[in-house]
């Protein structure tokens, strides 16, 4: 996949390098670079903001790049669109395949996307607080790199309201500009 798009700052990491950030563990201690197994069992996924926003970029055209298909498209409308069980209950958040769905249905409290976002809308996360917004009614996508995992779980952080609060900021700046 990062071939074909040229991407040099997205990859699978069993090594430390300068390019890459450190995460915030906690309040009190020191950032450091957090690696796992070789295996594919936890988090070795590292990506730029900017590639990140390429992500949602492929995904928002489906899989069109630079005016070529990498992708065939119906990859990209199963991954966005909601793939959650009729029997899932109503007001549990949505999921297509590694993307939360934006579905009218859903209650606020437990949903990550933010309430002023439209239906359509959906998102990523990642595992240090990073996301991934696509609008595909504005035609826009938002990254956030946050870099920071518990680092606030004792100071009353909520991290779903957080990401809520994201989501509806980006679409109040869209709907104002």
């Amino acid at each position: 996949m990062f071939k074909p798009l040229n991407w040099t700052n997205t990859g699978w990491v069993i090594e430390g390098k300068n390019n890459l950030v450190c995460d915030i563990d906690s309040s009190k201690s020191y950032p450091t670079l957090r690696i796992g197994s070789n295996s594919g069992d936890e988090r070795n996924l590292y990506v730029s903001a900017r590639e990140l926003a390429y992500w949602g970029n492929l995904h928002l055209n489906k899989g069109v790049f630079e005016g070529r298909s990498i992708l065939p498209q119906e990859i990209f409308e199963l991954t966005t669109s909601v793939q959650s069980p009729n029997s899932f209950p109503h007001q549990l958040p949505k999921f297509g395949f590694l993307w939360w769905v934006k579905d009218g249905d859903v209650s606020v409290s437990y949903n990550e996307l933010g309430s002023e976002l439209p239906d359509g809308s959906y998102q990523i996360l990642g595992a240090s607080g990073c996301s991934c917004t696509v609008i595909p009614e504005y035609n826009a996508v938002a990254v956030r790199m946050s870099n920071s995992l518990n680092a606030y779980e004792n100071l009353g952080f909520d991290y779903i309201k957080d990401i809520q609060m994201f989501g509806n900021l980006v679409i109040s700046s869209l709907k104002n500009s």
